[in-house]
């Protein structure tokens, strides 16, 4: 159930998202950021760290990101859409706007087969987990509420 959330909320969401997705890539760089520095515009600086081109490009990733779960992931905007819809919707509007990005910005040559099997496993397992996070912190705010429920009708009888 969402609460009434201020610009305040959204912004603080979109800089949790850009953290984790940081932290993403401080970890894949260190994985292959030597390996492809020559070859991503991502790992230009290979293992030492990132341009602020890079971080801008990722904060502007994860203000997409935000704007999309608030549009099809909450009941904010839309209300009568099947779930299922809206997280298909949620994700394609991700991997169009990330595609977009790699082109853009050549985050890696579009014509590697391995650089885009790579994509597609980190943001399997990415969203895979986030997926995961979320359908939890979900189920518990549920079973919190429904206790809350049973406590005040057991009160008012």
């Amino acid at each position: 159930m969402e609460e009434n959330k201020t610009i305040f909320d959204y912004i603080a969401q979109a800089f949790t998202t850009f953290g984790i997705i940081v932290l993403i890539f401080i970890f894949m760089g260190c994985a292959v950021g030597g390996e492809v520095e020559m070859q991503s515009s991502l790992f230009v600086y290979g293992k030492d760290g990132f341009a602020t081109s890079t971080l801008l490009q990722l904060f502007a990733l994860s203000i997409i990101i935000t704007v999309g779960r608030v549009i099809f992931i909450t009941d904010t905007l839309i209300k009568n859409m099947p779930l299922l819809w809206r997280c298909v919707c949620f994700f394609s509007v991700v991997i169009v706007a990330i595609i977009l990005f790699c082109v853009k910005f050549q985050w890696f040559p579009i014509t590697d087969g391995k650089a885009w099997a790579g994509f597609i496993i980190s943001f399997a397992i990415c969203s895979g987990l986030g997926t995961v996070i979320g359908i939890t912190k979900e189920r518990l705010e549920n079973k919190k509420m429904a206790r809350k429920l049973d406590d005040f009708q057991k009160r008012s009888h």
